[in-house]
């Protein structure tokens, strides 16, 4: 009687069991789920425009060659016991002007200006704690910190002319940069760079009781290096990626030699179409041609007191500078936008027109 009920009872649960799968497997195809043994994971065989790729030929995991050097940077040390964490955030500079073979005259766009400013306000509205602010010595890099710390505040910016922009290291593969290296150039920017990699770059110091935030703003090439080299990447691998203008690439360094990256080249907090990597489109040109038109007719309207006519290309140039618009909304149109020419601050109602203007924009 026992073997019954117990064979009864197998047989009921066989039964539910199947009847389960066939009633999951029937939901998972209603709302498009398959399983993985239904997908098919080579193609068809008819596909006769399909490359197949020669296995002896195909490339497989790559291990490092040494062992994670935990001196790194010269600094290790069993008496270096802080918990203390440096963050160190590499911003590159907003886009610039390239058609210049002068470096002082390779400054900001009017919307390199614009990425400097959402990366300055992101950065204040994340409410870190930051503890410095480092800019290289070339244009771009100060104008971008510059606006940056419009949002940080910050009572002093300094300054290391190692971090300018540069050849690091020869890549893999190396294409048109050979030419570089044949004209000597190679060996005194490695070693430039490398100094700052070294000044910049390390772990916090037995004397660090808090964690600090330090920014640096400084180049693509220099950003690229230093994560390559503070990872233990072979740094030829450096010109492997890329980075968009006022991008944020966040490093986080412990007293024990550890390297950690947050995130490299980080963007979200630029519009997805006022995103640049390079030189400025010929309609990005021609857009900052026309604003700066418009803006020397304002200076010499101004000069002349004629201040209706300056109101009306004021409110064009409004169209095309985003930056002047912040600056009327913060009621921080003065001289010194103006090159700091002779005239008064606009009056009240010009500024009362310009901003019902605005809201018809």
């Amino acid at each position: 009687m026992r073997f019954f009920v117990k064979l009864a009872t197998s047989t009921v649960g066989v039964l539910c069991t199947t009847a389960s799968a066939y009633f999951l497997v029937d939901e998972k195809r209603r709302y498009g789920v398959l399983f993985a043994a239904t997908i098919s994971q080579s193609p068809s065989e008819n596909n006769s425009d399909l490359i197949r790729p020669d296995p002896r030929t195909l490339s497989t995991p790559i291990q490092s060659c040494e062992r994670w050097n935990w001196n790194w940077d010269g600094r290790h040390s069993e008496m270096n016991k802080t918990r203390a964490v440096r963050h160190i955030y590499l911003i590159r500079h907003g886009q610039y002007q390239t058609r210049t073979k002068f470096e002082d005259q390779k400054q900001l766009t009017e919307l390199g200006n614009e990425q400097a400013d959402w990366a300055g306000r992101a950065l204040a509205e994340s409410k870190i704690p930051f503890t410095s602010l480092v800019q290289s010595g070339l244009i771009r890099a100060i104008q971008t910190a510059s606006i940056i710390n419009k949002h940080l505040k910050f009572g002093k910016i300094e300054q290391d002319i190692d971090l300018n922009e540069g050849f690091p290291f020869l890549p893999e593969p190396a294409g048109r940069f050979a030419d570089d290296v044949a004209k000597g150039r190679l060996e005194l920017e490695t070693a430039r760079i490398e100094r700052a990699f070294h000044r910049h770059i390390h772990r916090p110091l037995p004397t660090q009781t808090e964690d600090s935030h330090e920014l640096i703003v400084c180049h693509a090439n220099v950003i690229r290096y230093f994560v390559c080299r503070a990872l233990q990447v072979p740094a030829d691998a450096w010109l492997r990626f890329n980075l968009f203008h006022c991008s944020i690439t966040h490093l986080v360094l412990t007293s024990d030699g550890r390297v950690i990256c947050y995130g490299i080249g980080d963007v979200g907090h630029v519009p997805q179409d006022r995103r640049s990597i390079r030189r400025p489109s010929k309609e990005q040109q021609l857009q900052q041609q026309q604003s700066k038109s418009i803006w020397n007719e304002i200076k010499e309207a101004y000069a002349t007191d004629v201040h209706d006519l300056a109101s009306q290309h004021l409110l064009t140039a409004i169209k095309l500078s985003k930056e002047v618009l912040m600056d009327l909304k913060n009621d921080q149109l003065s001289p010194e936008n103006l090159e700091e020419q002779p005239h008064e601050v606009l009056n009240r109602s010009d500024v009362s027109l310009i901003r019902s203007s605005i809201l018809e924009l």
